[in-house]
């Protein structure tokens, strides 16, 4: 199985599965795809999708976004787009400090989570889910799933953490017609996430009953848990 997936133009495809979640259980193979904004696909990269029935989008970009680059999968026959952001006019952190705070802040907007959880939870297949790099709002919902599978915080982690590899040459590229982008773009260290999760755990409990306040349905719990978790 692949954990980076090679399709198209995209830099930061990623499989959740593989991880060891509860009761010895492995997260599903090739039910979960997290990654940047689908683009340059030809017909192979989709087929190589239909044929692994990975045909639900969501789109976690803001409806601003979607104008400027429109997500190629949005229109071709077979997959079942939706769009459902995770920001609504906020800014991702500035400072590499408030990171975590930011991350915390985005995840306290229970109404567009609990859409985007739903919109996981309700998918007749498997899920592609993105942004626009697949490193934040990707990244955030990427730890909700697989704390839902009972993956360890450190898998957790080091899932979030290795977008910056795969982004670097972006960055790089960027950097030399921004040269004063922000020190810290690109960055996914562990540190950001952990914190995030720390504030979370602080504020609800765990990251089940952090869903559960924000609306997620136990039957919606339990098929997310399903789906995460093939029987042995």
């Amino acid at each position: 199985m692949l954990r980076h997936i090679p399709l198209g133009r995209m830099n930061n495809l990623r499989d959740l599965g593989g991880y060891p979640g509860a009761n010895g259980r492995i997260t599903a193979w090739e039910r979960f795809l997290r990654g940047d904004n689908p683009l340059g696909l030809e017909e192979p990269d989709i087929e190589w999708l239909l044929d692994r029935d990975i045909t639900t989008v969501i789109d976690l970009r803001t409806p601003a976004e979607v104008e400027r680059k429109p997500d190629q999968l949005s229109t071709v026959p077979g997959f079942h787009y939706r769009n459902c952001p995770l920001l609504e006019g906020e800014a991702m952190p500035n400072l590499a400090d408030d990171v975590a705070r930011g991350y915390f802040d985005l995840l306290s907007r229970g109404d567009l989570v609990r859409t985007a959880v739903s919109a996981v939870a309700a998918a007749p297949g498997g899920v592609l889910f993105h942004c626009t790099a697949g490193k934040d709002r990707t990244g955030l919902l990427s730890a909700l799933l697989l704390s839902l599978a009972g993956v360890s915080r450190a898998d957790i982690l080091a899932d979030y953490q290795v977008s910056e590899t795969y982004l670097a040459d972006i960055i790089r590229r960027i950097r030399t017609v921004v040269p004063d982008l922000a020190p810290f773009a690109g960055a996914s260290k562990s540190d950001y996430l952990d914190g995030c999760l720390d504030l979370l755990e602080e504020s609800y409990g765990s990251v089940p009953d952090y869903l559960r306040a924000v609306g997620i349905s136990e039957a919606e719990l339990d098929a997310l848990r399903d789906k995460l978790l093939p029987p042995r």
